[in-house]
């Protein structure tokens, strides 16, 4: 009987190995395919690589204040899966992207508090370093998004793309 549990916990520990290292490899597939999306944008538009996150500046912002940990953070966000760009909306509070989605939003900016309220960690990571007025996409792999978990209607270990504007930072040092 013995001699069963261990080969039991062998497969066990086998299976399991196999399951953490083909999600290594997916992250790395992931990551690969967004280096080759930000890649192939305009040169002009400037890159920011934080902890996992890409966030591609497509207009700059207005203030000379960057968001950081204790402020309070204004934005307007759309949420897309990543498949080699913009890929199916899962969530937004952009009132034409709604619109157009077939989506509800009140059409209000989110409000958070950076640092203390709850963000998946590709999207904080991305966050951090923006300014009032900014417009940019935050990418980022399945493994700084949702992870091994299937939320909405978002697939469990997608890549996923936010596109965010700024809209107020009040600073709270």
């Amino acid at each position: 009987m013995r001699r069963y549990l261990l080969i039991l916990m062998a497969v066990a520990f086998t299976v399991l190995s196999c399951d953490k290292e083909d999600r290594k490899n997916t992250y790395a597939s992931q990551e690969a395919a967004i280096d080759s999306y930000v890649g192939g944008l305009s040169t002009e538009n400037r890159v920011v690589y934080r902890k996992g996150a890409v966030r591609v500046v497509l207009q700059e912002g207005t203030s000379i204040d960057t968001l950081k940990k204790g402020d309070s953070l204004y934005f307007y966000f759309s949420g897309y899966t990543f498949s080699g760009g913009k890929g199916s909306l899962f969530a937004t509070n952009v009132e034409e992207v709604a619109e157009a989605a077939g989506f509800y939003t009140d059409g209000l900016p989110k409000k958070i508090k950076y640092g203390s309220d709850p963000l998946i960690e590709g999207l904080k990571n991305g966050l951090e370093g923006m300014r009032t007025g900014e417009n940019s996409y935050i990418i980022f792999s399945g493994q700084y998004g949702y992870g091994n978990q299937i939320l909405f209607n978002v697939p469990k270990m997608t890549p996923l793309l936010f596109d965010i504007t700024v809209y107020k930072i009040i600073k709270n040092n």
